[in-house]
């Protein structure tokens, strides 16, 4: 969803005439307001109360301001008929909207000068967003048929067959929404909102890579167990065998580093008891 500025931004003491009526949305038209240019973005909430005082006046006699969105300028895009950020909200101003629409204005007059850079971005960036909240095919020459609800171009109970994206004049009897904006929408916004929507998806796609663990292998290295063996002394007392010879890590092992050949006595502790044993050991 674009930023959308509220009708609560703009309305003020300015509530619609009666409840909102909900479309059967399956195409999407463009106006222009027909309105001065020349205005600016903080202007816009002004004109739009202008709008509404006219459209719900004795000439128009509309429950509400007539367009669901309207753009200015500037780009800012404004929520128009109540409730139409929500959902299909029906509009007024192309013979009574034919029941299956939705209605995006840009403030100005479109006939001579067409509508700002900003404006136009706008105005595909919504319309994008519609389409795809309301599924509607924006590939070019894509078309819908409806049967009219009755204006002064297709009268009640006519079947009519529209792009999904067009110009108010291919509702009614009239120039909106002017020959430059109109232009426009017949030969290349269908195309924009299109690859707008497709970069939408392409945004809102998460790709996966496959998840790969790898385990090295456990590797065990086992450090050889040395024993030293202390030199005789040199000393000219006599040299007697200890009572307990000490123990190395390899005792047990007789594969490991043995002690020095001769007789050894071995005392080992058996519940408290001395067991000794004797035992002639090699290398």
């Amino acid at each position: 969803m674009p930023v959308i500025n509220p009708r609560s931004a703009w309305a003020i003491d300015r509530p619609p005439k009666t409840e909102p009526n909900e479309e059967d949305v399956r195409f999407l038209i463009v106006h222009h307001s027909a309105s001065h240019n020349g205005h600016s973005g903080s202007d816009a909430p002004a004109i739009l109360r202008d709008f509404y005082d006219f459209h719900t006046g004795p000439s128009r006699g509309w429950a509400d301001i007539a367009y669901n969105f309207l753009i200015d300028v500037d780009g800012g895009i404004w929520e128009g008929r109540a409730g139409s950020i929500e959902g299909p909200v029906a509009g007024d101003a192309t013979g009574g909207n034919q029941g299956f629409t939705q209605l995006v204005c840009l403030i100005g007059n479109f006939d001579g000068a067409g509508p700002s850079p900003d404006a136009l971005a706008s105005l595909v960036e919504l319309m994008a967003w519609l389409a795809e909240r309301y599924d509607i095919s924006t590939a070019p020459g894509a078309e819908v048929s409806f049967v009219s609800r009755g204006s002064n171009l297709h009268t009640a109970g006519a079947e009519v067959t529209t792009p999904t994206i067009t110009g108010h004049r291919t509702m009614s009897q009239t120039s909106c929404p002017g020959t430059q904006l109109n232009g426009y929408v017949v030969a290349g916004l269908s195309a924009d909102v299109d690859a707008r929507r497709v970069s939408f998806a392409a945004s809102t796609t998460t790709s996966t890579a496959p998840s790969t663990t790898t385990t090295a292998p456990t590797t065990t290295t086992t450090v050889p167990t040395t024993t030293t063996t202390a030199s005789p002394s040199t000393s000219s007392a006599t040299t007697r065998p200890p009572t307990t010879p000490p123990l190395t890590s390899g005792e047990g092992d007789l594969s490991g580093p043995g002690w020095v050949s001769g007789a050894t006595v071995v005392v080992v502790t058996l519940g408290g008891l001395l067991v000794w044993r004797h035992r002639r050991m090699s290398r």
